[in-house]
């Protein structure tokens, strides 16, 4: 949930900031992709825990919450130079160089 926040907001704020145009259509889709990095990471963390291969504290819950948030404000960086140079696809590469910033 933080996660699809974090990447709403950031659209929000592109579209705002008039860099692009955010389409509701783009909105759904960052959303959903959020919320399954958030759900994924909330499975593992829980497959963790199942196995007992050590205690989930707060802390890790938390520091899960902010990683995938960040993946998410990098995916959102992504979607708005992907956009601005009218390209249709998004490398793996640039992804890579998104999430290190």
């Amino acid at each position: 949930a933080a996660a699809a926040k974090a990447k709403a907001a950031a659209l929000a704020k592109q579209k705002r900031e008039g860099s692009e145009e955010v389409t509701d259509e783009e909105k759904v889709k960052a959303e959903a992709k959020a919320a399954a990095a958030a759900k994924a990471k909330a499975a593992a963390l829980a497959k963790q825990k199942r196995e007992g291969s050590e205690e989930v504290t707060d802390e890790k819950k938390a520091k899960a919450k902010a990683k995938a948030a960040a993946a998410a404000k990098a995916k959102a960086a992504a979607l708005a130079k992907q956009k601005r140079e009218g390209s249709e696809e998004v490398t793996d590469e640039e992804k890579v160089k998104a999430e290190a910033k």
